[in-house]
């Protein structure tokens, strides 16, 4: 379940997991943009399951109260399979609409989630969402 945002329009700091549907019904379908960019996501989310990727999190203004955020930032870890689906893991390196994945390994990866993610440019600190299938 995806908690209420807090005073400053974030999640609750931490990582918090949610199925494609919940972060749908939460995150994509309240303005135009949010649709759209939902698509992209879901396009992504497809190509994830062909690639070997283990874990997807989900950041930005996008998982905030902010009614058009630009994009959706997230970070994709790279499973040990990483590199045997080169059509598929090309689409994912060339980014979607409104989606530029960072795929990374698991240091790279922890350093997104607890460091870069963690926080806003205020350094205060928010919540992330982890799609998992």
């Amino acid at each position: 379940m995806i908690p209420e945002f807090d005073e400053n329009g974030y999640l609750p700091p931490g990582v918090h997991r949610a199925t494609s549907i919940e972060v749908q019904a939460r995150f994509g379908t309240s303005t135009e943009i949010r649709r759209v960019q939902m698509e992209s996501l879901r396009w992504m989310l497809d190509l994830v399951a062909q690639a070997s990727i283990a874990r997807v999190i989900i950041n930005g203004s996008w998982v905030t109260d902010e009614p058009e955020p630009i994009d959706i930032d997230c970070v994709l870890l790279a499973g040990p399979d990483w590199g045997t689906k080169p059509d598929v893991e090309q689409e994912l390196l060339d980014g979607l609409p409104f989606l530029s994945p960072q795929i990374a390994n698991q240091t790279v990866f922890d350093r997104y989630v607890n460091v870069i993610f963690a926080s806003d440019r205020s350094e205060r600190p928010k919540g992330v969402v982890e799609v998992v299938q």
